[in-house]
């Protein structure tokens, strides 16, 4: 193993918590009550939850728009729910996004309402495919269905879990009422402006 393949992963990774560290630096400067550790770590295993779905769809980056001749490819851009089927491709995207739909209710209490988590499901999923329209992955509307599906059946897991173990339900002082979607958006722009993947070539 070469320092290349150590460092590589490290900067992805990085990528993606930066923006999210110097948000939480300056929410903490400004926060009076104090802040568990355990509360952190619920946050970090969070990000890198975000870091391992963006990592397996590639969304594409600022490098990317300057890389093709042609900014947004229409041949690969799929409006038509379902028009190959349902295949194991749909069910992946179902069990990739099932850890959000349960991850955010349990981290944060003004997502344990199923409008609340399956919205931001949608939202996430809708902004890596609109992501996608500047590299050569394949903008597909199936997958943002079966994405926001994943969310959903998550989040039906978490009841379900609340109610056969009884737990008493996390409370983790958030740094503001839209954190999680400050996540979703910042892990999104940090990869977008900040990954190069020529400088390892």
């Amino acid at each position: 193993m070469t320092a290349l393949d150590i460092l590589f992963p490290l900067y992805r990774i990085g990528c993606i918590f930066l923006p999210c560290l110097i948000y939480q630096y300056f929410s903490l400067r400004n926060k009076q009550e104090k802040i568990f550790i355990s509360s952190m770590l619920w946050r970090f295993t969070f990000l890198f939850y975000l870091y391992l779905v963006i990592d397996v769809t590639g969304v594409g980056t600022l490098e990317d728009i300057f890389s093709y001749p042609e900014l947004i490819r229409l041949g690969e851009i799929n409006l038509i729910p379902f028009q190959s089927g349902v295949g194991l491709l749909n069910i992946l995207n179902i069990i990739m996004f099932a850890p959000l739909g349960f991850l955010l209710p349990l981290i944060w209490k003004q997502c344990r309402k199923l409008s609340s988590t399956v919205l931001l499901g949608f939202q996430f999923s809708l902004m890596i495919e609109l992501l996608q329209l500047f590299n050569r992955r394949a903008t597909d509307i199936d997958d943002l269905l079966m994405n926001t599906l994943g969310a959903l059946i998550g989040f039906l897991i978490w009841l379900l879990y609340q109610k056969l173990f009884r737990k008493t339900l996390q409370q983790i002082n958030a740094f503001s009422k839209r954190e999680p979607q400050i996540y979703l958006i910042l892990s999104l722009l940090g990869v977008f402006f900040l990954y190069h993947w020529r400088f390892f070539l």
